[in-house]
């Protein structure tokens, strides 16, 4: 092989020039793979992590579900409430003493004098 002479665009084998290894050696000597030990811890805690992760999750959806079913109770106890307003006022307008009568009246009935009952007193 020529010498470069200072050339720099010259390609050159990279070579070790203490140990006279090539690159390559080197490129597998800084591979290296982790122990099985440490492949199962990580292993264990990413399972561990998505564990938790869904149990988060699941609780999130059950926190939302019952606060949807507590929302249309809320609307069912309002509309109950509506209604029993209405079915109080009737109560009171139909009881009242005046349509009583007036309807007693209008059926035929008439209103006999009160009897009043004695007092007792000691």
């Amino acid at each position: 092989m020529r010498e470069d002479r200072g050339n720099l665009a010259v390609a050159r084998p990279l070579t070790d020039k203490k140990t006279g290894v090539g690159a390559k050696r080197r490129k597998k000597s800084l591979l290296k793979t982790l122990p099985v030990g440490e492949k199962l811890l990580y292993l264990f805690s990413v399972l561990i992590c998505a564990a938790l992760v869904l149990i988060v999750i699941s609780r999130y959806a059950k926190v939302t579900e019952l606060n949807v079913a507590i929302r249309n109770t809320e609307i069912q106890i309002q509309e109950t409430e509506k209604v029993n307003f209405r079915l109080e006022t009737q109560k009171r307008k139909l009881g009242s003493v005046e349509r009583i009568r007036k309807f007693a009246e209008s059926k035929g009935l008439e209103l006999n004098a009160q009897k009043i009952l004695p007092s007792i007193q000691p």
